[in-house]
């Protein structure tokens, strides 16, 4: 079953119940307070007739008085203590037999299909004898009454579920419509493969427009990541087919005339094993890209002195620069230190590219923490800044191959400091030098060194 015709047959029932108890109960209240009326009516008429008949002091037949307050379409009828019946005085409307054995000194019952109110009073008997009225009457017009309102209430129910019906109707196909729109655009795109959004009235703020947002927003996000996708193949593919021209071409030439020429044997081998160690850097460098979204991240508080002099001790240890580390105060941050150190890596390996200077790094607190690596070599253009995280973006591509560069680093970079919740700062002037800062989001420094204070 359809989505609208759940909604549609589910609020129909939903109304049509609470229609019908409503239409119950309203019939309940009023009957029992209609039985109830007459009951009380009764029982004030029994009041006075039993207030005059006490009063009586003349010798006239009781039966006689008491004819004269037989309620219309009812009867009076009169029983000793010993429970026999004297007589009944009976209006010839009524012609039921009524118990002589009641249940209560008033209310109402059924006998033989009708509803009688009755009243049980007791007499002193001319002779001094104590002598039960049951006095009864027939309720055919409240019972009337009832039926036509149980009429009532039936005939404003189904005509009530009318709009009902109409309404359940339209609203399940109202909240469909979206779900159903979402549907076919998700069909054509899978069908034609492409990226087709949903019309979303902006100004509608419920839950279906809501979806519609997310909808496009998911799908604006789908069409960029295929589109960085296609990008990423294709520049891959270009970094790849230059080393394997390379290759190729000097195998080639090693088939022809490398057994003749010692020196282009040589050449060629040199060459080989080149575009070969660019090929597998490249291929690391991919690899690593691929497993960032399976990494799963070890989170502590961290001091990040000893952190930065093990990466700087291990800077220095495998190349012949200098680089210098500056610390102004101890500093405790929440990170993982694997892959903070695989970012200042990262970082300090790009500065000595593209640098034949000295390298420093700055760690300090100026409300947040921060790392700052300064180079002073080429520097970076103006125009070029915003791009320089982009993957495969390179500054000057002639230069960056000649220093063994993708334009892969930074973006790896970029991906761990998100991961990391960390900001990348980048400032550079050309010919002077570039510095890149690591901000950290959270000061963990302050509450650490109030923590060891009151230790």
């Amino acid at each position: 079953m359809k989505l609208k015709h759940k909604i549609h047959l589910s609020s129909t029932l939903l109304m049509f119940f609470v229609l019908l108890i409503l239409a119950v109960v309203i019939y309940y209240s009023f009957s029992s307070l209609a039985y109830e009326t007459e009951v009380e009516r009764l029982e004030a008429e029994v009041e006075v007739m039993v207030a005059t008949f006490n009063a009586n002091s003349s010798e006239e037949s009781p039966d006689n008085i008491l004819r004269a307050y037989v309620p219309v379409d009812g009867l009076i009828k009169e029983k000793n203590q010993s429970s026999n019946l004297l007589s009944t005085i009976q209006r010839p409307s009524v012609d039921v037999e009524f118990p002589n054995d009641v249940a209560g000194t008033s209310g109402h019952m059924a006998v033989e299909g009708e509803q009688f109110a009755y009243v049980t009073a007791p007499v002193i008997w001319p002779g001094g004898e104590v002598v039960e009225l049951i006095v009864a009457q027939s309720l055919r017009e409240v019972t009337a009454n009832l039926a036509t309102l149980r009429l009532v209430l039936i005939s404003v129910t189904m005509l009530s579920m009318i709009p009902i019906f109409l309404s359940s109707a339209l609203l399940g196909r109202v909240l469909t419509r979206p779900i159903e729109g979402l549907t076919g655009t998700m069909r054509r795109i899978q069908r034609d493969g492409s990226f087709e959004k949903l019309p979303v009235a902006r100004e509608s703020r419920d839950e279906l427009s809501q979806m519609g947002v997310t909808f496009n927003e998911m799908i604006g996000l789908l069409e960029e990541n295929y589109r960085k996708q296609e990008e990423f193949v294709s520049n891959a593919s270009h970094e790849l087919k230059t080393p394997l021209t390379v290759i190729s071409s000097y195998a080639d030439l090693l088939q022809r005339r490398g057994a003749q020429d010692p020196a282009l044997q040589e050449e060629a081998l040199t060459a080989i094993r080149t575009e070969t160690e660019r090929m597998r850097q490249l291929i690391e460098q991919l690899l690593h890209i691929a497993r960032r979204s399976q990494a799963q991240m070890d989170w502590q508080k961290t001091d990040l002195e000893p952190v930065l002099k093990q990466v700087m001790t291990a800077m220095n240890a495998s190349y012949d620069r200098d680089f210098r580390l500056q610390l102004q105060q101890p500093l405790i941050v929440e990170t993982d230190v694997q892959q903070l150190k695989q970012l200042l890596y990262i970082l300090l390996d790009n500065a000595r590219k593209y640098s034949e200077d000295s390298i420093d790094m700055e760690a300090g607190n100026n409300g947040a923490v921060y790392i700052k690596i300064r180079d002073y070599g080429v520097g970076i253009p103006k125009e070029s800044l915003p791009h320089v995280f982009e993957r495969f973006y390179r500054v000057d591509k002639a230069r960056s191959r000649e220093t063994g560069g993708f334009g892969l680093g930074l973006s790896l970079a970029k991906e761990l400091a998100d991961s990391l919740h960390l900001r990348l700062e980048i400032d550079s002037i050309e010919q002077l030098g570039t510095t890149v800062t690591i901000v950290f989001s959270g000061n963990f420094n302050v509450e650490e060194l109030q923590s060891g204070q009151e230790g």
